[in-house]
């Protein structure tokens, strides 16, 4: 079972954040210290600054995969992360919706996490079920609950991987 996903990040600040904010330091930097900079430097913190964002820009646009096969799940959107069926001793699924204020508008989106507890700790992935939207009114994000979440890649894989683990 082969499957992609829209990645969704656990943490606050991902390594995709941290990429923008050095590629614009670096680029106001050498705007603002052109004058007591040497040409070379001066191109360097350009060249720096574009291959930082051009990084961000790929880094956005990766989806996250993962790969079961009869022994293992494999999860991956850069580095790969592979977890033995013979590890897990459980596994959880959930789904909450992530709302953001921007311009006066309330945005939210369905992410689902599924989560491996294993013998050498807990594994948890996110993907986006439901692309951010625009909540036009309190509560519209309920809605996105109402469709059935058991054809999700998430919920497929839980229960491909309880079958694999019953044989």
């Amino acid at each position: 079972m082969k499957e992609k996903y829209r990645y969704e990040s656990l943490k606050d600040l991902e390594p995709k954040d941290a990429l923008l904010f050095v590629s614009l330091a670096l680029f106001i930097i050498a705007f603002i210290k052109r004058e007591a900079l040497e040409t070379k430097v001066f191109f360097t913190l350009l060249a720096i600054s574009l291959v930082l964002f051009s990084c961000w820009i790929i880094y956005l646009n990766l989806q996250g995969s993962f790969t079961a096969d009869d022994k293992a799940v494999t999860f991956g959107k850069i580095f790969k992360k592979r977890i033995d069926y013979s590890t897990i001793k459980s596994i959880d699924m959930s789904r909450s919706t992530i709302t953001r204020r921007q311009k006066h508008k309330r945005y939210a989106k369905l992410v689902e996490w599924i989560t491996f507890h294993c013998e050498d700790g807990d594994h948890k992935f996110a993907g986006v079920l439901v692309p951010e939207q625009e909540c036009r009114s309190p509560g519209s994000e309920m809605s996105m609950y109402h469709n059935d979440w058991s054809v999700s890649p998430f919920s497929r894989l839980k229960v491909y991987i309880e079958e694999q683990m019953k044989l």
